[in-house]
């Protein structure tokens, strides 16, 4: 067990443990995403610092996954969609 920190997330009904440090996601890149990482984090205001980080430290198969949804919501499709208290997004 690691002393790093660590984000919990949910993704596909499991539990997942990102890295929790600006180094730690930035080590978990691959080389050719490092700059647009460096120049994300570097531009981020300090209030929406915890957000970029966090889509960062998303594995590939999770962003991948946020872009489907956010493709889908562009073209007006809200299924499968949830409001904070659990009641189906309607549009």
């Amino acid at each position: 067990m690691s002393d790093r920190p660590v984000i919990r997330a949910h993704h596909n009904g499991r539990v997942v443990e990102l890295p929790g440090t600006l180094a730690d996601i930035r080590a978990a890149l691959p080389e050719s995403e490092r700059a647009a990482f460096d120049h994300d984090i570097d531009h981020a205001a300090i209030d929406n610092l915890p957000a970029v980080a966090s889509a960062w430290a998303k594995t590939p198969e999770m962003r991948a996954h946020d872009d489907a949804i956010a493709t889908r919501v562009a073209t007006g499709d809200h299924s499968g969609l949830y409001n904070p208290d659990g009641t189906p997004v309607e549009m």
